[in-house]
């Protein structure tokens, strides 16, 4: 297991981007409690980017309940969550219950050292990893490329997650705009095959941590190894933009590819939803 300290940075590198995601949004919020825990509102119609994150191990009720009425005029009319890295209690949860968000999900927060040599093509062959370019367009298999995204290609990265996910394309395109996608600590990332987009993902840098999301591929590419291939993308460009540590929150159906590339659970974290 990776030392507390490590899981601690990470954790916090991840409260940054989310405020920082926030920041840049025309109609986007965010507030500190008085103990470090984190408002944040982005319009956008995902749960877990409207709400209240702590990353203690011990969330302070006070605080959750000061943010939570802070909150309330911004979340009316979207959805949010309240996000915990340490245990809710039952007060907390009594609190959650209360504000309407009366569902927990779980949630894998996974991390990945890049100065071991994982992010630069040394993958394990026996779980079928492919061997990702060294230039900006990066070779996967079956001639599939990965290379970043413009943000005047924000419809196309909308469109592939909006199908890979199963969700409207105009969820992702209000949130990834060419604004959000244009920033420094933003890329987006776009595997072709013959040319033809069929997956995507996302990486928010943050002095020296990655984090990544919205992996994704088209159902009718899946289990080819093309997903594997945006993820040794990333991460083999965070490594040489000097980045130390890559992290995540994976779905149940996600673990296999995360693990595959190196990725290890190193707790859990709970989410209170509608």
């Amino acid at each position: 297991m990776t030392s507390r300290h490590v899981v601690h940075e990470a954790a916090e590198a991840f409260q940054t981007a989310t405020e920082q995601l926030a920041g840049i949004l025309p109609n986007g919020l965010h507030e500190r409690g008085p103990n470090g825990a984190l408002l944040a509102v982005t319009g956008s119609m995902i749960p877990v980017l409207n709400g209240i994150m702590s990353v203690s191990d011990a969330p302070d009720l006070d605080e959750i309940r000061l943010l939570c009425e802070k909150a309330e005029p911004y979340v009316q009319h979207l959805p949010w969550s309240i996000r915990l890295r340490g245990d809710a209690g039952e007060e907390i949860t009594e609190l959650a219950a209360r504000r309407g968000l009366p569902t927990q999900l779980r949630q894998p927060f996974m991390l990945l050292s890049l100065e071991d040599g994982r992010a630069d093509g040394r993958v394990d062959r026996r779980a079928g990893g492919p061997e990702v370019g060294r230039e900006q367009g990066h070779s996967g298999p079956e001639s599939v490329t990965v290379r970043p995204l413009g943000g005047d290609e924000y419809e196309t990265f909308a469109a592939v997650l909006g199908t890979a996910f199963g969700a409207p394309a105009a969820i992702i395109s209000s949130l990834y705009t060419p604004h959000v996608l244009g920033q420094p600590f933003v890329k987006a990332y776009l595997a072709e095959a013959d040319g033809t987009p069929v997956a995507a993902g996302l990486a928010i840098v943050t002095e020296r941590h990655v984090g990544l999301a919205n992996i994704g591929t088209l159902p009718e590419h899946r289990r080819r190894g093309i997903g594997r291939a945006v993820v040794e993308a990333i991460l083999r460009d965070a490594r040489a933009a000097g980045a130390h540590t890559a992290y995540l929150h994976s779905s149940d159906e996600a673990l296999p590819l995360f693990e595959q590339a190196g990725f290890r659970t190193e707790e859990t974290w709970v989410a209170f939803t509608a």
